[in-house]
Formats: C-alpha cells, structure tokens, sequence
C-alpha cells in the first residue's frame, strides 16, 4: 500500500496474488492484470513486476448454467401470477409464498429479455420503455456498447405482458407494491424500491430509489419450482441465451438480442449443440445383424 511501485518486486507480487486467490482465484488474476496494464501505461520501465506466465494464474472456471425448457417454464409460473378478473397481480399468491411481487416481475424480465441484472433491468426507467412504435428498451450504455454501440433492444411478447401488467399494477391501486403517491420520485422507475428511506442497520438508510438485489427472491423461486442445485442470479442470461439458440439455431440473431458479439454468443450456442453426440450415434460399432 505505501510503497513505490520501482521498489515492488515480483516476489511482492506472488505473495500478494496468493493471499487474494485464497479468497477469489478470479480477483487474483485480475488484479495483477489491471497493474500489469497500469505499469506499462504510465511506469513505461522495464522489468515489470506484474508479468506473469498465465501457465502459473489460477484456473478460471466460467460459469454457464441455466434452465431447461421445462425448469424455466415452472419458474415464470411462479413468478408472475395474474388475477384474471382484473389482469394485476394475483395478490395472495405473493402473500402465500411470502415473494417479493417487485422482484418476481424483475426477475421475469430477466429471464424473457436476456439483459444484465443491475446496469439493465432493476435501474429501469419508464422513459427506457417507449410507449409509442415498436416495442422496445433503450438504455443509455450497456457493458458493452462501447464496443457494438447497441443501446436499444427489441422485446418480445411475454416480455411487452410482463411490462404491461406492471403498469395495470401500478395505477389506481394503493395495496401494489408498484404503487407510490403522486410526486414519490420511485413512480420513475418500473422496479421501485419499498426499502427507500428505511433504516437497513449501523446507523445506515437505504439510498436507492429501484430494487438492487432480487437474488433472495430468485432461491425461493427456483426451490418452490423443484431446483434444487444452486444457481447465480447471473443464470438468468444464460438461460434466455440458451434457449434462443435452442429454438432458433440462429447466431447472428441471438448475438443481436443479447447486445454481444457472435463469438461471445458461440459459448451458449455450444451449450445446446447436439451436433457432437449425433454424430457419435452415427457410428455403427457393431456389424449389422443377418435377416434369420
């Protein structure tokens, strides 16, 4: 912490890499990356202290789990109930199951749009939802738009019932916990925060106007749908991902809705290829048998 960076040497640099993969292999690796990069680009000296054969960092296993078809079915059920007199929210459904009726409808959208969980869908505004021409979300940067430039994603028609029943939720109907009173600054945004205001412990009051954590809710959906291994909220793309490709076989098209690139894209595409195992299946290891 205190010292200069010419007198850090690279045995300085193992031990400190040791002590941080101890906890997080990933954090590791990418902080002794992030100072590689910042020694070559304003230390500019020779001998960099930071360099490390990648053959010696630890193993980084990417996480690519998802829902099935019939996985993911079971969890939208559950998460989104609507009253079918009034077209709202089933209300004793979420009191029943004791769910956050705010989280489950995030986590939907999730799940139908295949968008990031924080920077993408619990910031949400009612201005990123255009109502007028086609449907859709415009959003002002995204992980990577610098590099594709995609800001603005086109939703599909669960997606667009999600969004609707939100708002029918809202309006008019002061038992929502989409509801706020005229001139609550959360009415801006589609997912509001109920904890805005409140005291969360040590002194500390919650600051942020939209939900930011739906994770709890996202357990207690997936073991009331019969999952029982654990699962990242994070799975949420990769099951939109996988489940695009699986019924569109279309890479181009899945790299588009989901804002990256076609390589990027290839990793989920090679989660539902069968391609391997048919081909294994073609093989005729054994002669076939002579009509008796």
């Amino acid at each position: 912490r205190y010292k200069k960076l010419s007198m850090i040497t690279p045995k300085m640099v193992k031990e400190l890499y040791h002590v941080c993969g101890s906890r997080s292999p990933i954090v590791a690796n990418r902080l002794v990356e992030y100072l590689r990069k910042f020694w070559n680009d304003f230390v500019k000296a020779d001998d960099n202290p930071f360099l490390m054969d990648s053959k010696k960092k630890y193993e980084e296993k990417e996480y690519l789990d998802y829902l099935d078809e019939q996985e993911l079915q079971r969890v939208m059920t559950n998460a989104v109930k609507i009253d079918d007199r009034s077209g709202r929210l089933l209300e004793s459904h979420y009191k029943k199951y004791r769910l956050n009726p705010v989280s489950c409808m995030a986590i939907a959208l999730l799940l139908t749009t295949g968008r990031r969980t924080a920077s993408e869908v619990t910031c949400l505004k009612w201005t990123n939802y255009p109502r007028s021409g086609e449907k859709r979300l415009v959003l002002q940067q995204t992980k990577t738009s610098k590099k594709n430039k995609m800001l603005t994603f086109k939703l599909g028609d669960e997606a667009v019932k999600i969004l609707t029943t939100i708002s029918i939720d809202r309006l008019n109907n002061p038992d929502s916990d989409f509801y706020y009173p005229v001139g609550d600054e959360r009415n801006n945004y589609i997912f509001p925060s109920k904890d805005y205001g409140r005291n969360i412990g040590k002194g500390k009051t919650a600051t942020s106007l939209h939900l930011i954590d739906c994770s709890k809710t996202w357990d207690a959906l997936l073991k009331m749908s019969g999952i029982d291994r654990p699962m990242k909220l994070y799975a949420t793309r990769h099951t939109f991902a996988t489940q695009h490709y699986a019924q569109n076989k279309d890479i181009k098209a899945g790299a588009e809705a989901l804002g990256v690139t076609e390589k990027t894209f290839l990793k989920y595409a090679k989660l539902m290829d069968n391609t391997v195992v048919e081909g294994t299946n073609k093989i005729k290891f054994f002669a076939d048998k002579k009509p008796t």
